[in-house]
């Protein structure tokens, strides 16, 4: 009687699955900055205060 055509729900699901793997690789992608920010600042720190160490030593 009726036909199905499953062409349109295997693109539908190809889609779903691409835009989740593209949700999912942004939050990594942010938490990846932050911490790289973070290490940014924690060195940028440590060296000023080495800076005002060995200035404040000569």
């Amino acid at each position: 009687m009726f036909r199905i055509d499953n062409k349109g729900q295997s693109s539908a699901e190809i889609i779903l699955i691409v835009g989740g793997l593209l949700v999912i690789i942004l939050f990594v992608a942010s938490y990846i900055t932050n911490i790289t920010n973070t290490t940014q600042e924690s060195f940028k720190t440590l060296i000023t205060q080495e800076r005002d160490f060995l200035i404040n030593k000569i």
